[in-house]
């Protein structure tokens, strides 16, 4: 027996990190961990939709942002394939306790250093759930949440310049979707949260309540599960509780009455009593045991009941009482019975009658159960952990969509109303290549009702019988609630979490679900069906039927009940799914008599009259009616519409311009109004909040409501804007106005709103998801207006860091918007935008990354897989440059998509570039600059899986920082010694995504880092496994998009995706103090001074005598400080240092040191000083005029007059002074070649006879050349063999001169031919090469051609070709070819005789006969008639294979004949 040593390999599932381990070492195996990755991100469910155009999406119904899309890609756990998204609730309940202590000494911690919001004050993003507060009189207080996270209050939104105020009693990453309030306690405010509607993008935490007017919130329904874990196919088992040894028992739920409960309510649990009789088929005589209580019942009849069916025994079970009914397997005897689990059904019997919940289990389980209940009390628990109707998906449990809440005041008892829904993600897991899908939320959907938010009863919307479904307890998701006017509850549906939001429109499984209408009873406990909105259509497989999708619904005063629902719709011969319209009374609903209404009109060009939300009325609609005015009516979609004849024609309310209407931000996500007076209204969209106090004049009312989406930010370094002013222009339709000759003549709106930057200590910038790039300009450290100069999606930006180039890049999706805002005021002290890309650069992500050089003006972008596009030759902003796309190349390469880029601040004289991709491979490009021939090298650790989020270094660049996008990784890493070894720094971190890495300047052991859930900082850094904790003061909670530090004064910009920026200061708790300087480079003339200054700060009291000095100095360099060398410091200033370069000091360029040494504390700082001078060659004459200043010339000798002095000239005679002619050999190995060399002598000295000597070098093996001296105008070499020489020119007069040449002399090449016939093809096709002519004879017959490929026409029967080259000597080529005729055998096989057909004109062919063991048998010459057959008998022949062989002038054929 052989010993094999092998590995294995398990996975192991630990604090939820999943890992690959080698049981045999003991170590992960990243290999397996990076593999399974690649495989995963390869079968991306989001691979074909990401880089659609936005119009494509919406197609789809897809959001038109692909931002989270990719997102998802980048954070995936590389093992499991999707995000763990349920980590973040657990992470923030166990975090809550230690928020209460929070640690000082780091941004967000210290007091005097809190994270502080800087707005923009008047840039907001999407916002759905808003509020007017019950309890303000005045109508002034209205509360709003921003679907990206956290609510808001604004105390007088009656006043424009009212602010909005973040209420901290919430987290303020909860996706606000929906607000409501009690109306029996109008203290009591809810919230609901999440968005099904976009994929699952806006993932939420269930239900949330304040008890004291919005001020502090708890969680009371739904979210993340407490005891359930992720799941794939459904466990449905009974637990018996009473039995410690009892193995789990299985079941499946009857397809009637109500389904069984499941999270996020309790399971069913309960004792379980046996029925008698056993067989239910007749009343059970033990109700009173029975009554609450499960009960077991035996399939079958006793008595041979034949009417005793599932339903009978179900009945009997409630009526008895019991809360469930359980049904074991009987054997009946029969030969083919199995004790298999069947689903129960009524048959023909009034499902609707059943009240309580069924189940059918194996006789086997049943027998075992009756045991224990004969023995003992036994309890059991039921456990159906979803309700959703498909198999082979993960379940992510718990109820995190709230669609909907309404709070019923029935007869003064407040009932909550929740319309709870889960939401699929595709995914695709790449280990086993088969396709799997991932739910958010248990799929125990429906309306959950209470009246103390305790506890909760499901009240489920059963989707009708009809030609989708034959289950009766089905159910669909509820969308939309609504009271009637006669508070009744109304539930609209949505499709089903079992499909995705993309494709699926058309097959033959088309969403379903959605579209359907349901009233509850006066009590609230049960709903009915009403009506379904869809289409049918004859498909080659049948009839299909097109299910509405998402459906709104709002009331008239009058009691009639409008709906919108995004359904399919037949247009000029095509089915879209678009909004459409619809309004009846509740009669004309329960009848199906309701009429369809006209759909808005939208006033820009180019919309299809079928669809006013443009393709994402999935996303963006919203429906409302007017609570006492019957006729006024609100929809929106891309824009809002009002109607007053209750939707029977529909006015245009506003303009995502302003242009044909009042301008209100694009999509629109809700119309609420007030209870208190109904003339007061607020719209929420994609731009925050709108206000009208009269229904119908809109403004809007998004002051310091800082709900935007920020991508990206930057911050311009310290005292770039001092004593220094300049003027942006930027997009603020309140500020606009339409101009008509705008846009060549066809108009456009005029967005201007000008920022005035003029000294502004803070000024920065930032990409935002729809609102552009804007920037800020403050010196207060608070809020300040943002101003959108790009518009669009704005996406990477980056500041110039060159205080004497102001300059910000920026971007818009992909590549094809890369721009720079020059703010060097190149005319009317203002900036002006300078065009970088092409808007066709349709390269990388929809959101790049990217990284700029300042130093050498280059902008890096990343494009497509492993390839990073580099910008250059433009930030001198050259005059007429403005408009048009700069100089490009690619760096590739790099592995796969690049996620992270960033440029070493340490090398100025060429750019070293740092990329990180989706796969963990970090790279490191020296020469990045070069367009041509840069430099790579893999500096990944081995530990390195997931994709690269951020790259950031420490004192030098040889500390790297790197961190990771993913849940399951270990997420944070760092070099000490430029990435040739590697440490983990996770620490404690807890399981979620780092997005960015930043080390304190001033202390090495602090570093923050940018996570899902806000910023997070540790204070032992070096320690092997350090202590993170998440940072309290002034935000938490929050994806930290992007961080940068600003250089100078070591304060930190922090962008969040849902509330705006924020800034914050490294500061040290000891005394200390910095140093710091614009200057990074200097030029000095030799002879001349030159001075730079020297910022330096002081914290914390720092109080002490500090000593300057300067390493690395050229020699003799004199050295000035003031205000001096060494002296006290205690307040912030600045250091003068003046520097005097030496007549004689080597010119070039010296790394210089500064440094600043005080008792405690020693600080460096690098500056590059260039010593240049005005004659480099010191031969007298000054650099510029000197036509070679590197190479002393004094006499400026300058032959060819090209301006370059001959001793540095490569060249220095004229261009015409030499031509070379050759001739190649005539035949293979003739070996008579020639060159020939003329020389022109016009152009030279005509006072001094230059001579110049030959030489030949190369040719064959053994070839030499002696020098030889020119005396003639020419010289001829003959007699050379085929090769390439090299002829170079010297001569005594001119210094170094050289000029070489090379020749080939070449030998003419032998003919080649190559022909091909094609079966059953007259056509000869010819390949020939070797010659530039060729002759083809062809049955003596010439043809002359320059082809080298030739389609020859064969003759029927012999063909003799020959082909010649040029040259005889080339060779010739011939061939001979018979073409024949065909012939044919019929019949074949055959018995007595066959005819043989023969083709072509021959008359005389000779026919022969040959047995299979190739005997010839007979041979014939014969005549052929007209019919061209012959008879060949074979009647005497023995059955077996035969061959038929026909000859003649055109005619060689051997056919085969089967005689049976």
């Amino acid at each position: 027996m052989r010993n094999f040593n092998s590995k294995i390999f398990f996975l192991i599932a630990f604090f939820s990190i999943i890992y690959f381990v080698d049981l045999n070492d003991n170590k992960v195996d990243y290999d397996s961990i990076r593999t399974l990755h690649k495989q995963n991100l390869e079968k991306s469910p989001f691979k074909n939709t990401k880089k659609l155009p936005k119009s494509e999406r919406k197609k789809l119904q897809l959001p038109p942002n692909p931002y989270n899309e990719r997102l998802w890609e980048l954070t995936m756990d590389p093992v499991l394939g999707r995000p763990r998204t349920e980590n973040l609730y657990q992470i923030q309940d166990e975090l809550y306790q230690k928020s209460l202590y929070p640690v000082e000494g780091v941004p967000g911690e210290n007091p005097d250093m809190a994270w502080v919001a800087r707005g923009p004050s008047n840039v907001a993003g999407r916002t759905n759930g808003m509020m007017f507060d019950p309890n303000d009189a005045t109508n002034k207080r209205v509360f709003a949440g921003g679907v990206s996270g956290g609510i808001f209050v604004n105390d007088d939104i009656t006043d424009v310049d009212s602010e909005w105020r973040m209420i901290k009693g919430v987290p303020r990453n909860l996706p606000i979707s929906e607000l409501t309030y009690d109306p029996n306690n109008p203290k009591i405010f809810y919230a609901g949260t999440g968005e099904s509607f976009t994929s699952g993008d806006a993932i939420g935490n269930g239900l949330w309540r304040s008890t004291d007017g919005g001020n502090n919130w708890e969680n009371i329904f739904g979210g993340r599960s407490d005891s359930e874990q992720v799941f794939k196919n459904e466990k449905l088992e009974i637990k018996i509780l009473t039995e410690s040894d009892a193995n789990p028992m299985y079941f499946l739920q009857a397809s009637f009455g109500p389904n069984l409960p499941g999270p996020p309510l309790k399971y069913l649990q309960n004792d379980i009593i046996l029925a008698n009789p056993i067989d239910a088929c007749s009343t059970l005589s033990n109700a009173n045991q029975i009554k609450g209580k499960i009960v077991l019942i035996q399939d079958g009849t006793i008595n041979g009941d034949s009417n005793c069916d599932y339903y009978k025994k179900v009945s009997e079970g409630q009526t008895a009482g019991a809360a469930a009914v359980i049904v074991y397997n009987k054997d009946d005897g029969s030969t083919n019975w199995t004790d298999d689990l069947i689903t129960m059904n009524p048959k023909n019997n009034d499902a609707s009658a059943i009240n309580i919940p069924s189940i059918f289990i194996k006789a086997s389980d049943g027998e075992k159960l009756k045991e224990y209940i004969e023995s003992k009390t036994t309890t059991i628990k039921i456990v159906k952990q979803t309700n959703l109707l498909v198999s082979g998906v993960t379940i992510v449990p718990g109820m995190f969509f709230i669609n909907d809440v309404v709070v019923r005041n029935n007869n003064g008892t407040s009932e909550i109303y929740v319309a709870a829904g889960s939401r699929k993600w595709d995914r695709v897991l790449g280990t086993r290549s088969d396709t799997q899908n991932t739910i958010i939320g248990s799929g125990h959907d429906g309306i959950y009702k209470s009246i103390d938010g305790v506890n909760w009863e499901k009240i489920e919307l059963y989707h009708p019988i009809d030609e989708d479904n034959s289950v009766h307890n089905a159910t669909v998701v509820p969308m939309d609630l609504e009271l009637d006017k006669d508070n009744r509850l109304w539930a609209s549906s949505t499709i089903s979490p079992r499909y995705g939001m993309v494709g699926g429109q058309w097959g033959d499984d088309p969403p379903k679900g959605g579209g359907k209408l349901y009233r509850l009873n006066e009590e609230g406990t049960s709903a009915t069906f009403v009506y379904a909105i869809k289409v049918q259509r004859n498909t080659n497989n049948g009839t299909v039927t097109y299910q509405g999708r998402r459906t709104e619904m709002a009331f008239t005063a009058d009691n009639q009940l409008i709906v919108l629902c995004i359904a399919p719709e037949l247009y000029e011969g095509y089915y879209r799914v678009v909004p459409r319209l619809y309004r009846g009374t509740i009669q004309d609903w329960i009848q199906g008599n309701q009429k369809e209404l006209p759909k808005p009109n939208d006033a820009d060009t180019g919309i299809e009259v079928y669809d006013f939300a443009r393709g994402q009325g999935y996303y963006s609609v919203s429906l409302a009616a007017h609570p006492t005015n019957k006729d006024r009516a609100y929809v929106g979609g891309i824009n809002l519409f009002s109607s007053n004849q209750a939707g029977d024609d529909w006015g245009q309310l506003t303009h995502q311009r302003g242009r044909y209407a009042q301008y209100i931000h694009a999509d629109q996500h809700s119309v609420i109004f007030s209870d208190n007076n109904d003339q007061l209204m607020l719209i929420g969209n994609d731009g925050g909040v709108g206000y009208s106090s009269d229904g119908g004049n809109i403004e809007p009312r998004n002051n310091m409501f800082h709900t935007a989406q920020y991508y990206t930010v930057a911050v311009a370094p310290v005292g770039m804007f001092d004593n220094y002013a300049t003027k942006v222009y930027g997009n603020d339709p309140l500020q606009g106005s339409w101009d008509q000759s705008a846009n060549n003549g066809d108009g456009n709106y005029v967005q201007k709103m000008e920022t005035i930057i003029n000294g502004h200590a803070d000024v920065f910038a930032g990409g935002m998801q729809d609102n552009g790039t804007s920037i800020q300009a403050d010196n207060d450290n608070g809020f300040s207006l943002g101003n959108d100069f790009s518009g669009g999606d704005g996406a990477a930006t980056m500041f110039s860091q060159n205080n004497e180039n102001r300059y910000i890049v920026y971007n818009y999706i992909y590549n094809n918007g890369v721009t720079v805002l020059n703010m060097n005021n190149p005319s009317n002290d203002r900036s002006y935008w300078w065009r970088i890309a092409n808007n066709d650069d349709n390269e990388g992500d929809f959101i790049n990354k990217g990284a700029l050089d300042s130093n050498l003006g280059i902008i890096y972008m990343s494009a497509d897989a492993g390839k990073v596009r580099a910008y250059h030759n433009w930030d001198d902003f050259a005059p007429g440059s403005q408009g048009t796309t700069k100089d490009t190349y690619l760096i590739e390469n790099l592995g796969s998509s690049i996620t992270a880029l960033t440029v070493s601040p340490f090398q100025t004289q060429s750019s070293t570039l740092y990329a990180g991709n989706e796969v963990g491979q970090l790279w490191k490009i020296t020469n990045a600059d070069n367009p041509t021939n840069q430099n790579r090298q893999e500096i990944n650790g081995n530990e390195f899986s997931g994709s690269i989020s951020d790259i950031e270094f420490g004192v030098d660049e040889n500390h790297i920082f790197v961190t990771m996008y993913n849940y399951g990784v270990e997420s944070i890493f760092y070099s000490s010694d430029g990435g040739q070894t590697w440490e983990k720094k996770e620490g404690n971190l807890p399981d979620l995504p780092v997005y960015n890495i930043l080390q304190s300047p001033l202390d090495s052991e602090e570093v923050i880092i940018g996570t899902e859930l806000g910023v997070w900082f540790t204070n032992n850094f070096s320690s092997n496994s350090p202590n993170w904790s998440q940072a309290n003061a002034g935000m938490k909670d929050l994806r930290v998009t992007d961080m940068d530090l600003r250089k100078g004064d070591n304060k930190v910009f922090i962008s969040t995706y849902g509330l705006g920026i924020f800034s914050g200061i490294f500061q040290n708790t000891e005394p200390t103090f910095t140093i710091d300087s614009n200057t990074d480079s200097i030029e000095i003339l030799t002879g001349d001074k030159k001075s730079f200054d020297v910022d330096y700060r002081v914290y914390n009291d720092f109080n002490e005598e500090v000593i300057f000095s300067i390493d690395g100095l050229p020699d003799n360099t004199v050295v000035n400080y003031s205000p001096g060398k060494k002296f006290v410091i205690n307040s912030d200033g600045k250091l003068t240092v003046e520097l005097e370069i030496d007549e004689d000091a080597d010119i070039g360029s010296y790394d210089l040191k500064l440094k600043a040494v005080s008792t405690s504390k020693s600080k460096e700082l690098e500056i590059t000083l260039r010593v240049i001078s005005d004659d480099n060659d010191k031969d007298g004459v000054k650099n510029d005029v000197d036509n070679c200043p590197e190479t002393a010339n004094a006499d400026q000798s300058d032959i060819d007059g090209d301006g370059i002095g001959d001793v540095c000239d490569s060249n220095p005679l004229p261009k015409d002074t030499f031509s070379l002619q050759s001739s190649n050999e005539t035949c293979r190995s003739s070996n008579d070649g020639k060159m020939k060399l003329d020389v022109k002598r016009d152009g030279l000295p005509s006072d001094t006879d230059i001579k110049f000597t030959v030489a030949v070098t190369g040719g064959p093996s053994g070839y030499t050349h002696t020098p030889e001296l020119i005396e003639a105008d020419s010289w001829t070499l003959a007699n050379l063999e085929a090769s390439t020489y090299t002829v170079c020119l010297t001569s005594d007069f001119i210094a170094n001169y050289k000029q070489c040449f090379n020749v080939i002399i070449s030998e003419p090449q032998d003919l080649a031919v190559l022909t091909s016939q094609a079966r059953g093809s007259d056509i000869l096709n010819m390949t020939m090469s070797g010659s530039e002519t060729y002759t083809i004879v062809h049955n003596n017959k010439p043809i002359k051609t320059s082809k080298s490929k030739f389609d020859l026409d064969l003759k029927k029967g012999l063909n003799i070709i020959k082909v010649y080259a040029e040259k005889e000597c080339q060779g010739v080529y011939e061939e001979t070819i018979f073409n024949s005729e065909n012939i044919l055998l019929s019949p074949n096989p055959a018995t007595s005789s066959s005819k043989l057909w023969i083709g072509g004109d021959d008359k005389n062919v000779n026919v022969s006969m040959f047995d299979n063991a190739g005997r010839l048998l007979w041979t014939n010459e014969n005549n052929v008639p007209s019919s061209r057959s012959i008879d060949i008998q074979v009647s005497n022949l023995r059955p077996g294979l035969y061959y038929v062989k026909v000859e003649s002038e055109t005619v060689r054929q051997t056919a085969k004949l089967i005689k049976e």
